[in-house]
């Protein structure tokens, strides 16, 4: 009697296996999905950035920079640097920054990379300073050869002119003098125009 259940059992147990094995399994989904509307507006910018005084210095023979820089109407630069042997180069007034009302300016994210053989950047540093020579703060962007990862303290900076400089750390020596970038780094500035305490970063792009 037991014997004929047990066959029962697999004569019953194996078509269910096989139908099991041809017939895929279906996961079911449950999904809710809301809406929201944005509205867009344009605004001026609080901050407006554009060549420093110091930011075109040619070299002596005419033929390059010391530091070239460059804006866009995004408000964004670029700095054409040429750093050497030394224990620091510092690049003043390389930027200036016009703030229309009152700025929290902080330094959100900072990527780095080189393409000469070994790393020639030990350290850097992003300065602001007043247009009457004031020091207002400064931002480290490149810590023992590395885009710092975090993002940087909060500067106030009231309406007015204020400079970027530009200060670099050089890892000594550095590569044979050439035409070609050595290293790059770009960093995003912020601006929390509601508080001074609170830094966030650029989410990925």
């Amino acid at each position: 009697m037991i014997m004929r259940k047990l066959n029962i059992s697999r004569r019953i147990l194996i078509p269910i296996l096989v139908l099991v094995a041809i017939v895929p399994v279906v996961a079911a989904d449950v999904i809710y999905y809301y809406s929201g509307v944005v509205n867009i507006y344009s605004t001026s910018s609080p901050l407006t950035i554009s060549v420093g005084p110091n930011g075109v210095v040619s070299l002596p023979s005419g033929k390059g920079y010391y530091i070239d820089v460059t804006t866009t109407p995004a408000n964004s630069f670029t700095a054409d640097i040429n750093i050497t042997d030394s224990s620091y180069d510092y690049f003043y007034e390389a930027v200036t920054l016009t703030a229309s009302s009152t700025l929290n300016l902080y330094i959100t994210n900072v990527s780095y990379s080189y393409t000469s053989t070994t790393n020639p950047i030990t350290n850097a540093w992003i300065i602001i300073e007043s247009s009457t020579g004031g020091y207002n703060g400064e931002f480290k962007v490149i810590s023992s050869g590395s885009a710092v990862s975090s993002p940087s303290s909060v500067i106030t900076l009231t309406s007015g002119t204020y400079y970027i400089g530009i200060l670099i750390q050089p890892n000594t020596p550095l590569p044979s003098p050439s035409s070609s970038s050595i290293a790059t780094f770009t960093v995003y500035f912020g601006d929390n125009v509601v508080t001074s305490t609170v830094a966030v970063p650029l989410p990925p792009t």
